[in-house]
């Protein structure tokens, strides 16, 4: 998890350096920095999207609506949480089969978007998607592992906080 915070962190400081210098271009200059708006949405915002999401599965940060769930047992709760890491998994495998099937395509046509005068090609971002899926999706069957052999244990002994391993 520490390569996507890596990589997020880079991206972030590229995208504000390509932008810094694409404004100043344009303002001293008067010359854009061609396809800015392109690299920005279809590799940096795409980039720190989806390498978020397993970062944010491995700090347990997804958000929790505990209705129904507030006044059962910290063991009967874990046991709920595997469970649903189950089924998030398997629903992460499916969206990563539907999303290779579409790398798969845009990577056979060469998938480009136009720039002013020339193409950026952004076929190759179509790979993260699954990349974050399947990464997600052995993080919570890691995680759904875990809380079926230590149910109850870690909330018992460590208060609400969640760690696992």
């Amino acid at each position: 998890m520490r390569i996507n915070l890596g990589v997020g962190g880079l991206a972030i400081v590229a995208m504000l350096v390509h932008i810094i210098i694409d404004v100043t271009a344009r303002h001293l200059f008067n010359i854009a920095v061609q396809g800015t708006l392109e690299i920005v949405s279809f590799y940096y915002m795409v980039g720190l999207v989806y390498l978020a999401i397993p970062l944010v599965q491995a700090r347990d940060d997804h958000i929790f609506v505990e209705l129904f769930t507030v006044n059962t047992s910290p063991k009967r709760q874990d046991v709920m949480d595997a469970v649903i890491r189950v089924f998030s998994a398997a629903l992460l495998l499916l969206f990563a089969w539907v999303t290779v099937q579409e790398a798969l395509h845009q990577t056979s046509i060469g998938a480009v978007v136009e720039a002013g005068t020339d193409t950026v090609p952004v076929w190759p971002t179509r790979w993260l998607i699954p990349l974050s899926m399947v990464s997600t999706a052995i993080l919570c069957l890691w995680q759904s592992a875990y809380l079926f052999r230590h149910a109850g244990e870690r909330r018992e002994s460590q208060g609400e906080e969640h760690t696992y391993g």
